[in-house]
Parts: structure tokens; C-alpha cells; sequence
């Protein structure tokens, strides 16, 4: 079983769609969801904050 308090964080530069995969983790149970809307603002995530698993974009500004 997936230890349901995984912090995740989403990395996509249109806001509707880390709406559409924040909504898809919360169906599945996951509610420790931050966002990042380009790869800049990630990174400082990424160094100030821990997270078990990213979902990003492949193609997006900065």
C-alpha cells in the first residue's frame, strides 16, 4: 500500500493542468500536493522542502 502522506510536488506551467493532476492524486488519496508553474520556481521548492515524488512537465519555461 502507498503511504498516502507522500508529499508530492507538480511542476507543469499551465495552471489547468496541475488542477487536472492535483484533482487525479486526490481521487487516489493523496492530499500532500504542492505546485510549482515553472522549473525556477521548482528548484527553489525542491532546495528549501523535501518531497517524495515529482510530477513535471517536460517542456516549459525557465
Amino acid at each position: 500500500m502507498p503511504d498516502k502522506n507522500m508529499r508530492f510536488l507538480v511542476v507543469d506551467d499551465f495552471s489547468t493542468m496541475r488542477r487536472i493532476v492535483r484533482n487525479l492524486l486526490k481521487e487516489l488519496g493523496f492530499t500532500n500536493v504542492d505546485e510549482a508553474e515553472d522549473g525556477q520556481v521548482a528548484l527553489h521548492k525542491l532546495k528549501t522542502q523535501h518531497f517524495d515524488f515529482i510530477v513535471s512537465d517536460w517542456n516549459m519555461p525557465n
